[in-house]
């Protein structure tokens, strides 16, 4: 039931975005959350039947004793490993792509300017999950598979890397010379920047096959994966709740607090899982209570850092319960935001979001133009725009011209 929910989700998400755009949408003024959201659907759609149909051989299996993966039964245990695997790792992608997205958002909004390689970006959101599809062997390197097989899926492993670094690079670009605004949102994604670059470079270390012979099952591993799954999509996760918390919520948090739990949740991070990646290379394998003497430290010293880690969440969660009962009314734009949602003069969008469609006349990180309808983060209607009394906002002569009741 969840993987043909899941498979619907991904096909109802590809449909929306091809055919039910807002006029004047373009797909070159798509917001990079909606590209990312684009390749996450089309994994979504492509992998989820692979689990689910391994999950239908299992059952066969056991039920009608047909050789399929026991060898007992005559069947293959490793097969079962390249389905498993051709589903899992496009699933981390599942999860990382929409935390890419999610990031584009908070760097251009937060350094006040136009996203750098708009189109590189968005394509190599594409890219990912394309290639995502031809690496799943790189968990298999000691599974006894070809060496052959081992060689092409290393070589495609070191590719996926490239894509990655486009964004990071671009990132770091649109950064540059920009106007750095260091609210909560933006110290995740500069977590974000930090944290998902040491996944990365550690994702290059198990993809060589000498190195991941030795690596392969420790904590080095254990670290890789969190290092992009917590530090990837979950500090992505933190930073875009922060962001639309607003919009969602219609209240605004202690921003003073979301500063203090950004850097607990950073610095208890890495206390958690730097040492993991010492104890790897050192050996310690996963999956083991006990452990020799000379791990004790680096050990006890990752424990500490979950409880700091922790803390962070704690505190994230308590001033959260606290803001939907206490906090201040949210305005309408309180980050100075470009993208379409923030142009609904409604702190919390009504149930079909506009009271009609809007039109769309410029890109997504065209904040010289939006600053001249919405202001530049105050929350308050700039430059000429006035409320037209229906929820819209009647754009000025200096926006290309449209309808002023359907501009956006």
């Amino acid at each position: 039931m969840t993987g043909f929910a899941s498979i619907f989700t991904g096909i109802n998400f590809i449909v929306t975005i091809h055919k039910m755009r807002a006029p004047g949408m373009t797909w070159n003024r798509l917001p990079l959350f909606v590209w990312g959201l684009y390749a996450t659907s089309i994994v979504q759609v492509l992998a989820t039947p692979v689990i689910g149909i391994t999950m239908v051989l299992l059952i066969l299996e056991q039920t009608l004793q047909i050789g399929i993966f026991d060898p007992a039964l005559g069947g293959d245990p490793v097969l079962f490993q390249h389905f498993f695997w051709f589903y899992s790792h496009p699933a981390v992608y599942i999860m990382i792509l929409p935390a890419f997205g999610i990031l584009s958002e908070l760097i251009a909004t937060f350094s006040r300017s136009r996203i750098f390689g708009y189109r590189a970006i968005a394509l190599s959101s594409v890219a990912i999950a394309m290639l995502g599809f031809l690496v799943w062997g790189h968990h298999m390197f000691v599974s006894g598979q070809s060496v052959i097989s081992s060689i092409i899926f290393s070589l495609i492993t070191y590719l996926i890397g490239i894509p990655s670094g486009i964004k990071i690079f671009n990132w770091v670009a649109t950064l540059y010379k920009g106007s750095i605004w260091l609210q909560t949102p933006m110290l995740y994604a500069l977590s974000f920047l930090f944290l998902f670059s040491i996944g990365g470079f550690t994702g290059i270390m198990v993809g060589v096959l000498s190195v991941d012979v030795h690596l392969h099952d420790t904590y080095y591993v254990v670290s890789h994966f969190h290092y992009v799954m917590m530090g990837g999509s979950v500090i992505a996760l933190l930073g875009g709740m922060h962001y639309w918390w607003p919009k969602i919520t219609g209240k605004m948090y202690n921003e003073t607090l979301g500063k203090i739990a950004a850097g607990l949740v950073f610095i208890g991070f890495n206390l958690t899982f730097f040492p993991q990646l010492v104890l790897g290379a050192k050996g310690m394998p996963r999956r083991y209570a006990n452990y020799l003497e000379r791990y004790a430290d680096l050990h006890q010293l990752s424990t500490v850092g979950s409880w700091v880690l922790g803390a962070g969440l704690f505190l994230i969660l308590g001033y959260a319960l606290w803001s939907l009962a206490y906090g201040e009314e949210a305005p309408q734009n309180p980050w100075g935001a470009a993208t379409l949602e923030w142009t609904n003069v409604a702190a919390i969008p009504s149930h079909h979001n506009f009271t009609r469609t809007p039109l769309v006349t410029r890109g997504p990180y065209d904040f010289h133009l939006a600053d001249e309808v919405f202001g530049g983060g105050d929350g308050e209607i700039g430059g000429d725009g006035k409320l037209d009394g229906k929820g819209e906002v009647q754009v000025p002569d200096a926006v290309p011209s449209a309808p002023a009741e359907e501009t956006a």
